[in-house]
């Protein structure tokens, strides 16, 4: 656990997930809010450990969660029950995920999956189930273009921010440059800290992606704050790693169609992933490669320049 000031006003919390970095943010004023609340042990372990430690306010005005994900709304019943009366946030597409534990599993697992030949194993959906608390409900919900004042010089517009999933939400201050996306942006495959080849970025919605990242770029951000990659803090920076982010997306398009298009047979979204990640990986968690794919072979079917058939096993696509 670590815990350090960005600028006045915006603190960082960050913790690890394995071999997975994970950050949160308190942006204070006359009033607090907290970006993200981990999953379902980190608010008693991590995140007000951090704040005492830090003497910083463990009485929280308001809990954004930037998206549906365990690791980022898991731990909303813990911090509600450390400080009780904070407004929980969310974007309006992303709340019934947030709060209902059996709905994100179904919807961002294995109803995703349902009609293709891959599923996510037992033991992953397990963990994640215990990484998510107690179903906890949404107070307030977003939709973009919101203004949250936390005092002077202390206000964070609100910017609607899919392609990670549907309602993912990123804060801007614009007084400072500061733009906090957690995983709106995902940069390509990263590597592990062993050297081994990291994580695909997993996002589910190919043109909304796009156009956040088209958006974030025109901020022109002096800070870049996200949840599993490294602080940037220069223009410049900020720039290079949202067009690394989008030019992982045209590389990938390019390859699902090669793929599909030099098969001999139609291909499942398992014979597609394994294929990328034998071009792009070995992945240290191809499991990864099954939002992005899907992705992009939807895509292609939608423009015509892919078949997708749906037959009584797994669908196929073909040129």
């Amino acid at each position: 656990m670590n815990v350090y000031a960005i600028i006045p006003g915006v603190t960082a919390i960050e913790t690890t997930m394995g071999n997975t970095p994970l950050r949160f943010y308190l942006l204070s004023g006359d009033r607090t809010l907290l970006v993200d609340s981990g999953l379902r042990t980190m608010p008693e372990t991590v995140i007000f450990p951090a704040l005492e430690a830090a003497g910083l306010p463990v009485r929280l005005d308001m809990l954004v969660n930037s998206h549906a994900d365990a690791d980022h709304h898991g731990g909303n019943a813990g911090i509600l029950a450390r400080s009780p009366g904070t407004l929980v946030l969310c974007h309006a597409l992303d709340a019934p995920r947030v709060e209902s534990r059996e709905r994100h599993l179904r919807e961002r697992y294995t109803m995703a999956v349902a009609a293709d030949d891959v599923t996510y194993s037992a033991a992953t959906l397990e963990w994640l189930a215990d990484g998510i608390g107690p179903d906890t409900p949404v107070d307030l919900t977003l939709l973009g273009g919101e203004r949250i004042r936390l005092g002077p010089g202390a206000a964070w517009d609100v910017i609607h921010a899919p392609g990670h999933t549907p309602g993912h939400l990123a804060l801007w201050n614009a007084d400072h440059g500061v733009l906090i996306i957690q995983d709106a942006a995902l940069g390509g495959m990263g590597v592990e800290p062993d050297g081994a080849i990291g994580s695909p970025p997993p996002y589910f919605e190919v043109d909304a992606y796009l156009r956040t990242l088209d958006r974030l770029r025109q901020l022109d951000a002096t800070w870049l704050l996200t949840a599993h990659f490294p602080i940037v803090s220069e223009t410049k920076a900020v720039r290079a790693f949202l067009d690394a982010s989008a030019q992982f997306v045209a590389d990938l398009d390019e390859l699902v169609f090669d793929v599909v298009r030099a098969a001999a047979a139609p291909q499942t979204l398992g014979a597609v992933c394994a294929a990328v990640d034998q071009r792009l990986g070995p992945s240290s968690t191809p499991i990864q490669w099954i939002p992005p794919v899907r992705a992009h072979l939807e895509r292609h079917a939608v423009a015509g320049r892919l078949y997708e058939e749906h037959t009584a096993g797994a669908r196929t696509w073909s040129a």
